[in-house]
Order: structure tokens, then sequence, then C-alpha cells
């Protein structure tokens, strides 16, 4: 393997511009994909997986009654938040005002005018829209309104608004019932004298009102929906907002009530969301970070061109190396994209924003690594030394590379899209960057020592300067790590302290991980002052009533006992969920069982005479038709004509799938929506289950929001399953390639990372408050990156570590002094300051899941790195770590010192090694030679030195005491050792 990577470094750089087009030609064939390129934003596309149960119910569900309806609403309240009661004539009248300019507002689609009539939805064949607004209570009519003497009064709904009584009161003008919790928000009662109204009753003070658009979300609607939402609905409400009213009167109807004067309207604004909103919010969000994240990696292209080379310097800089190792990384993304896009896998914004900050993370580890260790070589010629550059660190990448490139692509077995996603364009880009690295960074590396070599400037290589003097390499942070921060380390303070740091983490993330919550809040992905950002502030604050939800019954029979039993029994389950549910349940089943009684007192109202000779189709058929404005509907409650868009009827006119609807309680928080999907889906599983339902026959519970929400029923799961399996991964690979301790020891401080990340997520969202970080798809895709980054902090060094020769300490010593300073330059630093840039990022998301995460990565991976991981190497020693192996021939001359004694290979190595006096440990040959010399000899070759020096024989008289040598001597277990010098 070695003999590989020095072929491979020697190659490229002995041929920079054919590895240079070889891998930009690759590159540019996989970057072709990018025309088959789908960027996911649909919320529904990315978190939903099309095999989890609530996707196929809605998928049935839809197939019998088409796609859920598009929900669009705005909340009116006053400007001075010191105002409380919104509710009063004036309110409705801006009301009345904003929903007769969004009724008669017309946008132009494909040359024709589309209003709100072509695209509202109707619960009621040859009804109006139904639009449900505190003006149905007055049959939105403003005169109706403008006489009424006491509007709170009217909403105790016990007398019909209609002068010829013949409305129900507190219903629409398509006789559906108002739901008063629906309108009106930050409801409190206002308390009368000589109040004579009986029963329970509420003189209702509302601070907020609220109006909600349903339209039609079918595919051939949807765009035009969009496009209207966009031009009509978002441009009204925002021009109230702006106090634009010019544009406001000149679409406002003034036929039946006087638009209200610029003084009333200055007192009220409007909080408002679209189905499109969060589409749009993400876009927005988008945008407006992206101005962070081009200032992120500027930050970190010029550390690396400051941190790389010998800054400052008009020659000895790095920036024409850091830029060639930016376009690795952006060639690197763009590739993967491309590759990814062959296979019909979408792109997300999640990948989009994180996968660069991995790639850039540990491509710039690599080359930190590659270019300390090119800068050590002391050949004459560039080949030589990059070949055995490659040949000394490429191992370490290697291993580090494949562990990494496994996990993710471990991760991509999750059945989320958005994480399956990011997993897949995370392994392949690591493996793209890990390629380039070993090819085109060698040639990158190879054309920079040149311009070095000819005193060339760096960024303006056009310029020269010949007479321009040479530097040397400085160690400043190699020097601190050897001599200054191994002191540190060895202080008992430090160990006393890592410690106790140690065992505060450890119970931290015990307690963190049964403490965090799942979810995730709806104002963290929006940017902090936008209009769906206020709309959701009033939203959980005031309103007063949750989202609508079916139960939803397929291939029921309803003349048999059984299935009508069923339904009652889920009816009633359903009705007792108090905690989460808001009673009544609207069933048609419950009303046809009326309608269809033989002998009741509506008989006559409903003309129901006969209704038993009749089959169960023509008996459907003739309730169904019973109107709202019908006496049966008005004085008994029986009204058929509400239910025809629960029920779907088969070709013979039975009921093929039928729905009950109910409306869960206000919800304010993911918590909420999640116990709503449990509690409802355990009722009705509970209920099924105990029925046991025949062949066919399906029941199950389907609100727009479970959709979002189910995913947080095995979030745990997942995020459980891709550490686990990701450690798996990084564990067999490490025991191939190396052995069984190393890889326990690299698995053991990865999960350690992994796990006090967790319980400082906790933490922190203690000490800060406000928004938190919970789980959910976008911090389980941190939590795989943790894994990635984890690898490339801890697999150097220990790969490093079983190299080195000497005692535990001096082992330890000597990795961190080499590797352990490409780690911290390379990832730690780079990764630090591109992501202390996030911290300024107007996305709330952005701090919480990408500044404040990836800020404790980088420190938890630097601790786990620099103070625990070297603290146990250097207290639990880990001796099998020590191996012997065949290195680099040193050729002769060189001075032969017999040594005779009883200790072991190892012992040998240590003294040989630790007293050579020079910065770098000399490359080792182990041989047993049987022919010349007896059995038991072993050639140690040295590189030559300063034969004054004679570093052998102070190691031997410092380890070796004349007595006890002379007993070695005398043994029977003596062994002969050359060090050959």
């Amino acid at each position: 393997m070695l003999s590989i990577f020095y072929h491979i470094g020697y190659f490229g750089s002995k041929y920079p511009c054919f590895v240079f087009m070889i891998c930009l030609t690759l590159n540019g064939l996989m970057s072709l994909g990018l025309y088959n390129l789908t960027v996911l934003t649909d919320p529904q596309s990315l978190w939903v997986s099309s095999s989890s149960r609530t996707y196929q119910e809605q998928e049935s569900s839809s197939k019998n009654y088409g796609p859920f309806y598009r929900t669009n609403q705005f909340i009116l309240t006053y400007r001075n938040e010191n105002w409380v009661n919104v509710f009063q004539k004036e309110g409705l009248q801006v009301i009345y005002f904003l929903q007769n300019i969004i009724r008669n507002r017309k946008v132009l689609i494909e040359g024709r005018n589309t209003t709100l009539d072509d695209l509202c939805y109707r619960p009621i064949s040859a009804k109006g829209c139904y639009v449900p607004s505190p003006m149905d209570i007055w049959l939105q009519d403003p005169k109706l309104l403008e006489k009424d003497k006491d509007i709170q009064f009217t909403t105790l709904c016990t007398e019909s608004i209609d002068v010829n009584q013949t409305n129900i009161p507190c219903s629409d003008q398509n006789g559906i019932p108002i739901i008063l919790e629906s309108v009106f928000g930050g409801i409190s009662c206002e308390s009368r004298q000589n109040d004579t109204q009986p029963c329970d009753h509420c003189y209702i003070q509302a601070r907020t009102m609220a109006v909600t658009y349903l339209l039609k979300n079918d595919e051939f609607t949807k765009q035009n929906a969009e496009l209207w939402e966009k031009d009509v609905w978002m441009d009204t409400l925002e021009a109230l907002n702006k106090r634009d009213y010019k544009k406001l009167y000149s679409y406002y109807n003034k036929t039946v009530m006087t638009a209200p004067k610029e003084g009333l309207l200055d007192q009220y604004k409007v909080a408002f969301m679209a189905e499109r909103s969060v589409s749009d919010e993400i876009n927005d969000e988008t945008n407006q970070n992206a101005w962070i994240v081009v200032v992120s990696y500027l930050m970190m292209f010029a550390y690396i061109g400051f941190a790389i080379g010998q800054f400052p310097s008009k020659i000895y800089n790095g920036f024409t190396l850091g830029l060639g190792g930016i376009f690795i990384v952006a060639l690197s993304m763009i590739s993967s994209i491309g590759l990814v896009s062959y296979f019909d896998i979408g792109l997300t914004m999640i990948s989009l924003e994180v996968i660069p900050f991995l790639i850039l993370a540990i491509g710039v580890d690599n080359m930190f690594i590659i270019t300390h260790q090119f800068k050590k070589q002391k050949h004459p010629t560039i080949q030589e030394r990059m070949g055995n550059t490659l040949e000394q660190v490429g191992p370490s990448i290697t291993i580090a590379a494949i562990c990494e490139t496994l996990a993710f692509l471990v991760g991509s077995m999750t059945k989320m899209p958005a994480l399956q996603s990011f997993c897949i364009q995370a392994a392949v880009g690591v493996f793209i960057d890990y390629f380039l690295q070993i090819t085109m960074f060698v040639a990158f590396l190879t054309w920079d020592e040149e311009r070095k070599k000819h005193k060339r400037y760096d960024l303006i290589i056009c310029k020269q300067d010949i007479n321009y003097p040479f530097r040397e390499n400085r160690k400043i942070i190699q020097t601190f790590f050897k001599k200054t921060y191994s002191r540190v380390l060895q202080n008992p303070i430090c160990i006393i302290t890592t410690i106790i740091i140690f065992v505060a983490l450890f119970v931290i993330s015990c307690v963190g991980i049964t403490k965090i919550q799942v979810g995730l809040d709806e104002q963290v992905s929006m940017v902090e002052g936008s209009n769906l950002f206020n709309y959701m502030t009033l939203e959980k604050k005031y309103i007063e009533i949750g989202p609508l939800a079916y139960l939803i019954l397929e291939n029921l029979d309803y003349q048999d006992p059984h299935d009508l039993e069923l339904v009652a029994n889920l009816s009633n389950s359903l009705s007792r969920l108090n905690e989460t549910v808001q009673p009544p349940i609207y069933s048609w089943v419950a009303s046809f069982n009326l309608f269809t009684r033989k002998s009741a007192e509506w008989i006559q109202a409903c003309e129901t005479q006969d209704i038993a000779l009749y089959d169960l189709p023509t008996q459907l058929k003739r309730f169904l038709g019973v109107r709202i404005n019908s006496p049966c509907c008005q004085r008994y409650g029986i009204c058929g004509e509400t239910f025809e868009a629960d029920i779907v009827l088969n070709e013979k006119g039975y009921v093929k799938t039928s729905r009950l609807r109910f409306q869960h309680r206000p919800i304010h928080n993911s918590a909420g929506y999640i116990l709503s999907l449990e509690q409802t889906r355990q009722v009705i599983d509970k209920v099924v289950q105990q029925a046991k339902l025949k062949e066919g026959q399906k029941v199950y519970p389907y609100s727009m929001p479970y959709v979002f929400y189910d995913q947080y029923s095995y979030i745990r799961a997942v995020a459980i399953t891709n550490v686990l399996l990701a450690l798996a991964t990084i564990f067999f690979t490490m025991t191939i390639v190396q052995d069984v301790i190393c890889a326990m020891i690299v698995v053991l401080f990865v999960f350690l990372i992994a796990f006090n990340l967790i319980g400082t997520i906790w933490l922190t969202n203690i000490i800060f408050g406000g928004f938190v970080i919970e789980i959910n798809a976008v911090s389980v895709v941190n939590l795989v990156t943790c894994i990635g980054l984890a690898v490339e902090f801890v697999a150097h060094i220990i790969i490093k570590f079983r190299l080195c020769q000497g005692s535990r300490w001096e082992r330890v010593r000597e990795a961190m002094s080499t590797m352990g300073t490409s780690v911290f330059v390379g990832i730690a630093c780079t990764k630090f300051i591109g992501v202390a840039v996030l911290g300024f990022a107007p996305s709330t998301l952005f701090k919480l899941y990408y500044f404040r995460m990836y800020i404790l990565m980088v420190i938890l991976g630097a601790f786990n790195d620099w103070q625990d991981l070297n603290f146990q190497l250097r207290i639990l020693g880990l001796d099998l770590l020590q191996i012997s192996q065949e290195v680099i021939r040193i050729p002769l001359p060189m001075r032969v010192v017999e040594v005779k004694v009883q200790y072991d290979l190892y012992k040998i190595l240590q003294l040989c090694i630790n007293f050579t006096q020079v910065e770098i440990t000399p490359h080792i040959e182990i041989k047993h030679i049987t022919k010349s010399l007896p059995k038991g000899v072993y050639v140690l070759y040295y590189p030559s030195m300063n034969e004054s020096a004679d570093p052998i024989f102070k190691a031997l008289q410092f380890y070796i005491k004349p007595k006890e040598l002379q007993k070695d001597i005398q043994s029977q277990n003596i062994s002969k050792y050359l060090c050959l010098k």
C-alpha cells in the first residue's frame, strides 16, 4: 500500500498538468448530471417518507377526496398592542373592506382574468366559497352590521340576524355553522350587570379576528392558486401593512359600504400566511443567508492562505495554494451534485448549506496534513519529496476518508428523504474530495513549490523577485504543541481538570439525551420579522382552535350493525380525548340514522314517512338532498347537504368511503402536534383492533399536520440507528485496515464527541432560552455530520500514535506535535472561523442548527482530541498499538554498535529513538536475519548522524545501569542486537 501512495505522489508531481486535466475531465463528466438536477423545496417532499404510514394514508385520502385544500388566513389586530378589544364595528368594517378587495381583484393567468370564485373551495356544490369570517355572523352584509345595536349579544347565537328569521343563528351565507373560536382569538368574556340570559354564555371580547380562505389544490388549479396568492392575497394584505391605501381604494367596490377612512385603517395591521408562504420563506431565508455564507467562505480562504504559508510574505504566502484548495472543494461539491443527479436524487437546501462546510473541513484538514508533511521532506527533488509525503500520510487520509464515506452511505438507508439525500450527497462529495486531494492537490502543491523556487509572487505569479531571500518554514504551532502544550498536559492540575470536565460532560450528556425534545418550532425556520413569522407569533398567542381533522372509513357496510357500532365507538372515543380533540364530532352517520327513523317528530318536516321502503342508495340520495334552508335542517338540525363532500359513493350508489369531521384543540408547538397525532392514532387503533375489521376495510385519522409531524414518532430511532450504523461502519473499516484496538479507540472517541454534542445542546438550550435546538431532520443531519468530523479529529492522531516509537508519553507528544498541529490548524481553526460568522445570520435556523451546533462540534472535538484522548493514551498506555513493520531502507555508511541486553525489541527501539536528538523520528527497518547472524538478532537502520553526539551510547548509559547489565549478560535469555547508526 505504501508503494502505491508513493507512486501516486511521484506521478502527480512529475506530470501535474496531465493529472490536473484528467481530474478536470472526470469532474466535468460528473457535472453534466446537473442538467438533470431537481431542487427539493416542497416541505412534504423533504421530510415525509413515501413509505410512512401517514403518507400512505394521505395518498388514500387524496385518491377519494382529492388533495387537501390550500389554506390562507389573515389575522387582524390593533397596531397599538395596548388596545385590547378588536371586536368592534370599526374592526369588522375593516375586515369587510379587505374581503371585498380580495373577492373582486383579478389576476391575469394565461390570458384569462382569474378571481377567487374560480379557485375557492366549495364544500357544498352549487353554493358559494367557504370563507370563515367574523362577518359571516352578519351574512357578509355591512348593512345588517350597521343595524345591529349589540354585536356581542349577536354572537350568543340565540336569534337569527336575518330579518325573515330563515337563517340559522351564527351560520354563514351557505348555511354552514360558524365556529366562533375559528374567527375570534384571545377571547375573554365581558361581564354585564342585570344579565338575564340563561345558562353559561360569553359576551365576546377578542384581541384578534381571523379570516380564512380555502382554495382548491388539485393539479388543474394549483399553479393558478399560487399566482393568485402572490398577486392578490399577499399583495392586498401587504398594502394595508405598508399603508398603501391608494392601491386598496382602487380595487374596492363601494356599492355596498363606503370605504373606511385612512385614519381608521391606520389603527389596524394584519398578520397573514398563504399556502405558498413556507416555500417562499425558505427561498427568502436562503437569499438572505447567502451573503453570510459568502463571508464565511472568504474568511476561511483568508485563514487558509495565512496558515498554510508564511504570512506575511509576497512569495511564501499560501493564498495561491489556498485558492486551489477552495477550487477543489467547489469542484467536489459540483461533481457530487452532478453525479447524484444522474440517479434522479434531488438536492435539498440542507445539503447545499451543510455539505460545503463538511467537505471544506475535511479537505482543508487533508491539505494541511499533506503540506506540513511535504515541508518536512529533505530530498532534493520535488517528485521524491511528494512521493515520500503521500507514502507517509496517504494511509491515514485514506482510512479517514473510507470511514467517513461509508458512514454517510450507511446513513442513506434512512427513510427520511432530506436525510437520505444529504447522506448520499455527503458520501459522494467526501470521496470525490479525497480523490482530488491525493491527485489534483498534489499538482497544485507541485506548481506552488515551483512558483516559490522561481521566486514568483503569491497570487500575482506573473511577477518575480529572484533576489527575495529564502525563508525557513516557521513551526510556531508545532513547537507550541511539542514543548509548551505537552508540559501543560503533564501538569497534575490539567489532568484533574480534564477528568472533571470529562465526567461533567458525560453526566450532562446522560441527562440531556433524555431531556431534549423532538420537533421543530415553525418560527425557527423563518426570517425574524417576516410576514409568516409575525403570523405565527399571533397564531400561537391568540388562535383558539386547532387544525381540522378527519376520521376516514373505507368499505364499511352501513347496514351491518357491527360496522355501525364501530362508527359509534370511534366517534365516542374521539370525543373523550378532551386534551387534544375539541367536540363535537361531525358524524354524517349519526345524522343519517336520525333521518331514517321510522317514527320521530321530524318525519313531516323531513318528508321521511316512507323512507323505510327504499334501499340504502335511495335513502342516501334523499338524505344528501336535505338543504340547509329546509325546515328539516333549520328546525331539527338534520342537514344532509352539509355532508355532501364527506361521502363517496360507488357505481351502485353505496358508500365506498366516508369521513367524520372534528377539530383539534389549539396547538401552539411541535409537542402539541405530536401529542394530537399520537393520541388520535392510539385511540382509533385500539377501537379498530377490538372490532376486527373485515378484509378490505380501513379506518384511519387524517389531518394535514399529521403528514409533517409523523416523522417525530420515529425521529429518535432514526437518529440512534444512523449513529450506531455509522459507528459500526467505522469500527469494521478500522479493523480491516488497522486492527481491533485501534478501531475501538476511534469509535469510542467518535461516539463521545457525538454523545457530548447532545448533552451540551440540552445545556445550551437551558442557558440561552428562547428558541431551542430539538431533535428533527436538521439536527439529525448535523449529528451525522458530527460523526464525519469526529473521525477527522480522532483517526489521524490515533494512527500517528501507532507509528510513533518510544514511551507512552513520548508517542503522545510526537503524535500531537506532528499530526495534532495539522488537525488543529486544518479543521478546528478553519471550522471555527467559518462557523463564527454564521452567528450574524438573520435566520434563527442558522444561528441554532448551524452556528451553535457546529461551534459545539469544534469545541468538543478539540477537547476530546487534544485533552481527553491524549490523557487516555498516556494513562492507559495501550502498548498494543505499538507495531513493527518494514519502512524505508537508509543507505550506508553507518556505524555499528553491538548491545547485549535482555530487553525486548520495543525497549531497544525506545532506547535508540528517544535520544537521537532530531526533530523528525527516523524511519526504521526491522528485519530478522538468519544467515549471517544467529537467530534472535535484529538490525536497526538509522539515518547518518554526527558521530560526536553518540546518542545510542548515551541512551544505554542512561537506561541500563552496569550492575543490571551484568545480570542480564549472565542470564540465560540474552538476545543480541545490532544498532547501526
